[in-house]
């Protein structure tokens, strides 16, 4: 399929995406601005369920529906019913999107972000030396052995594949005109080149069954522009949650038109889940009013805000106290406790999601 890059420049295309954009713009930065402000249990607790907000949203976009409680459940292998293929999907998603938030701003287009997420190759594109050097600066050790690995193997592969008698032209992969776009992005604003490269990806689908990787790409784009350095914007729950779908039939300007739009609703979605948190976590600390000042129930009330699901072992571990002195903790928070998720009487987890 062709791809009409060029009818972006055209001024009636700019006239029509002069608001999504502005507004895109004005909700993406207000929540970074939020998340980089804001106590640092509460912005990670907002990062950490929009990671999982994010992976169930891709599966539904994929029309696999995954429930939130069974996600965190698994991760926790704690699980209350048999988990489905489904599920294993939604945890790699989850995966790969805590690893490029993880990683610095720029390690997506990074060679080792690139073999990650996509597959090395001969045009894949190039940062500037500086993003590149900050990206392997700021790796995990055991990471960046990972990264090394893998994209010596997708190199050895590529190379064999080269040489078979298979060998298909640059021209009809759908992947090679993908990158192609994403180089031609370059002199675009950032929110403006990340709904081009996103619109770009849902047309050719150049990674069949990882559709999912076209909203990250896009979230890791932002990143690396500057627009998202508090956190990585959840570009799946945006798509899912917008009023407009998004359709291959519309003209290229109301197709960008609605990725603006996605981008909005996930900021405001995500910020509206840092209010949640805030709340939730304000009326837990109104249970530790009058308590010793060594009494550990505040410390518990950020653990809950801070992580998605909290068993009665793990908040032992966290904050090295017996696991009896944590039933009663949880029993003087009361009706401020958070809700239960596992609905048993041995195992049981308590979370905010």
């Amino acid at each position: 399929m062709v791809y009409d890059f060029e009818a972006i420049r055209l001024p009636a295309a700019w006239r029509g995406l002069t608001f999504p954009l502005e507004a895109a713009s004005d909700a993406l930065v207000r929540l970074d601005e939020r998340l980089a402000r804001a106590d640092p249990v509460l912005a990670d607790g907002a990062r950490a369920r929009a990671h999982l907000f994010d992976a169930q949203a891709a599966l539904h976009l994929d029309g696999e529906l995954v429930a939130l409680e069974d996600l965190v459940l698994h991760e926790a292998a704690m699980d209350v019913r048999r988990p489905t293929q489904a599920l294993a999907r939604a945890v790699a998603v989850l995966a790969e999107r805590r690893r490029l938030a993880a990683a610095a701003p720029g390690w997506a287009f990074s060679g080792a972000g690139w073999a990650l997420l996509v597959g090395s190759g001969p045009d894949a594109p190039e940062m500037e030396s500086g993003d590149e050097a900050g990206a392997e600066e700021t790796e995990e050790p055991d990471f960046a052995a990972i990264d090394r690995l893998l994209a010596r193997t997708r190199r050895t592969l590529a190379d064999h594949a080269a040489d078979g008698p298979t060998q298909h032209s640059a021209t009809d992969d759908p992947l090679a005109r993908w990158r192609r776009i994403l180089d031609e992005t370059r002199d675009l604003p950032a929110l403006l080149a990340a709904a081009v490269v996103l619109d770009a990806w849902l047309v050719l689908d150049p990674a069949p069954r990882r559709g999912h990787r076209g909203p990250l790409l896009a979230a890791g784009l932002l990143r690396a522009r500057g627009k998202a350095g508090a956190h990585l914007p959840a570009l799946s729950l945006g798509l899912r949650e917008a009023r407009a779908r998004w359709s291959r039939a519309q003209p290229l300007a109301d197709r960008l038109a609605g990725l603006l739009g996605a981008v909005e609703v996930s900021a405001r979605a995500v910020g509206r889940d840092l209010d949640r948190l805030a709340l939730a976590r304000e009326v837990m600390l109104r249970a530790c009013a009058g308590r010793r000042r060594t009494s550990r129930l505040p410390q518990l009330v950020d653990l809950f805000v801070g992580t998605p699901l909290v068993t009665v072992a793990s908040a032992a571990r966290a904050l090295a106290v017996s696991p009896q002195a944590v039933e009663g903790m949880l029993a003087e928070l009361g009706a401020a406790r958070p809700r239960e998720l596992t609905e048993r009487r041995r195992y049981r987890a308590w979370g905010i999601v």
